[in-house]
C-alpha cells in the first residue's frame, strides 16, 4: 500500500497547484495578457501593399524609424516581471524594423533606416508606441513628422491574428496588414501634398544638419514659426566649402547609421524565428484563458472541479509556457546588450565607439561635430 503514495502525493500536488492557478488572480505580465481595451481602435482588414509603378515620377524622400517607445512606462511597475521588460525591448526593435521592410518593398521612398535617435538629416520621421503585444493582438501609436515639422500622421493601429497565422513561414509576419496599412496611408500623405513642399524637405533636412554643426553659419537659413514649422531662407551656393564639408560629413553619418540599421536588421532576423514561436503560444494563453473564463462563468458550483485528465490537460498548458517563458528570457535579457564596439573609419582614423546602439549614436553624433570644428577653424 505505502507504495501508492508517491502517485498520491503527486496528483494531490497537482490539483493544489491548479486549483490555486485557476481561482488565484494572476498577475498582467508577459504569461497573463490584459483583456481588450475598449479605447482600442478595431483590428486592420486584411491590407495589400500600395506598390509603386515603374511610371512614378516623385522625388523620393529617404525616412528614419525610430526605435518605438516600449510602452512600459504606462504599466503598473508591479505588473512588469523581467521577461516582459525584456521581450518589450524585443519587440521595440522588431517592429519598426517590419516596419521598415513595408516602407521599403512599397518602393514610394528613399533609403529608409531604422535608427535608435532622432536624427537631423532625415525628410520623414517615423515614431511609435507599442501600447500592446501578444500574439493576437498587436496596438501602436504612430506618428510622423517631416522635416519641415508638418505631422504627416498620428493614428493608433491594431491588429489581430487568427490561428490560421502560425505558424508563422520565413519571412513573413502575422501583423504584416498593420505594416502595410501604415505605410499606405504615408503614402496617401505624401501623394496628397504640395509637391513644391515635399521637394524641399532634403534641402531642409540638410540644413537642419548643418545648424547642428554649425549654428552661427547655417542657422539664418532656417525660419522658425510660433508653431515649431520650419522653412528655407535661403541655401549655399554649391560651391561654398562649408556646405561642401556638410554635405561630406551627412555622408559619414549615414554610413555609421547603415552600420547600426544593418544590425538592427541582423538582431531581428536571428531573434524571429524565437519571436514567433513566443507569439504563437501567447495567442494560445490568450485564447485559452478566455475560454477559461467564460466556461467558469457558464459553469454552475458543483462538488467536482473535472476529472484527472482534464486537469492534467491544464497543467501541460501551464507548464509549457514557463518552460517557453525560461528560453524567452535566456535570450531576451542578452538582446538588450546589442553590440559589442563598433569599429568606424573616419578620415583614416580609427574610432571605437563603446556601449549600446543608442549611446553609440550619440557618440558618434558628438564625433561628427568635433570633426567640423577643428575642419571648419574659428569661423564656424
Amino acid at each position: 500500500m505505502m507504495r501508492g503514495w508517491p502517485n498520491v502525493m503527486v496528483i494531490c500536488l497537482c490539483v493544489a497547484l491548479l486549483s490555486a492557478c485557476s481561482s488565484a488572480p494572476t498577475s498582467r505580465s508577459a504569461r497573463a495578457p490584459a483583456p481588450v481595451d475598449a479605447t482600442w481602435p478595431d483590428p486592420v482588414a486584411e491590407t495589400a501593399l500600395k506598390r509603386a509603378g515603374t511610371s512614378a515620377k516623385q522625388p523620393l524622400l529617404d525616412v528614419a524609424v525610430l526605435v518605438f517607445d516600449t510602452g512600459l512606462d504606462t504599466v503598473r511597475q508591479d505588473d512588469v516581471d523581467a521577461v516582459f521588460a525584456e521581450v518589450r525591448k524585443a519587440e521595440s526593435l522588431f517592429i519598426p524594423v517590419q516596419l521598415r521592410r513595408a516602407l521599403e518593398e512599397s518602393g514610394h521612398w528613399g533609403v529608409v533606416r531604422v535608427v535608435p535617435e532622432r536624427p537631423d538629416s532625415a525628410a520623414l520621421i517615423v515614431s511609435g508606441k507599442i501600447l500592446h503585444a501578444d500574439g493576437r493582438d498587436l496596438v501602436l501609436s504612430v506618428m510622423a513628422t517631416d522635416a519641415a515639422g508638418r505631422e504627416w500622421l498620428s493614428r493608433t493601429y491594431r491588429g489581430r491574428t487568427t490561428a490560421d497565422d502560425y505558424p508563422v513561414a520565413d519571412g513573413r509576419d502575422p501583423f504584416a496588414s498593420v505594416y502595410h496599412q501604415i505605410a499606405n496611408d504615408l503614402h496617401a500623405v505624401r501623394s496628397g501634398s504640395d509637391a513644391a513642399a515635399v521637394a524641399a524637405l532634403p534641402d531642409i533636412a540638410l540644413m537642419r544638419f548643418a545648424e547642428r554643426l554649425a549654428p552661427a553659419v547655417f542657422s539664418d537659413y532656417l525660419e522658425r514659426n510660433a508653431s515649431g514649422r520650419v522653412a528655407l531662407t535661403g541655401f549655399p551656393a554649391e560651391g561654398d566649402t562649408m556646405l561642401q564639408r556638410v554635405r561630406r560629413l551627412q555622408r559619414q553619418e549615414n554610413l555609421f547609421i547603415d552600420t547600426v540599421d544593418e544590425q538592427y536588421r541582423v538582431l531581428v532576423e536571428d531573434f524571429a524565428p524565437t519571436y514567433h514561436l513566443w507569439r504563437e503560444y501567447s495567442r494560445e494563453l490568450v485564447v485559452y484563458e478566455e475560454d477559461y473564463v467564460a466556461r467558469q462563468s457558464q459553469r454552475e458550483i458543483q462538488s467536482r472541479r473535472g476529472t484527472f485528465s482534464a486537469m492534467q490537460q491544464t497543467y501541460n498548458t501551464f507548464r509549457r509556457a514557463k518552460v517557453h517563458e525560461q528560453d524567452l528570457y535566456e535570450l531576451a535579457t542578452g538582446f538588450d546588450n546589442e553590440v559589442t564596439a563598433t569599429v568606424v573609419d573616419v578620415d583614416d582614423r580609427i574610432f571605437r565607439l563603446q556601449g549600446s546602439l543608442r549611446e553609440q549614436f550619440v557618440e558618434w553624433r558628438s564625433l561628427l561635430e568635433r570633426i567640423f570644428a577643428l575642419e571648419a577653424g574659428p569661423t564656424s
